[in-house]
């Protein structure tokens, strides 16, 4: 299990480093899947917090542009 947390960090770092804000978001969603995975499967509060939050905001965004 601790490669998901490696995973969606790697994947949420590349998110930074497009141009294009919706593949951004897109990217930084898959890559904070992957590491609520990790933090539900270990029981880790604030992360699954964090990364619910963060995949509500970036899901909140996408539909609001189109």
């Amino acid at each position: 299990m601790e490669i998901l947390a490696y995973i969606g960090s790697v994947i949420i770092f590349i998110s930074f480093l497009v141009k294009n804000v919706n593949w951004l978001r897109i990217l930084n969603n898959v890559g904070c899947v992957i590491f609520l995975i990790y933090a539900i499967h270990h029981g880790r509060t604030p992360l699954i917090l964090l990364n619910s939050g963060v995949i509500l905001v970036n899901i909140w965004h996408l539909i609001r542009k189109y």
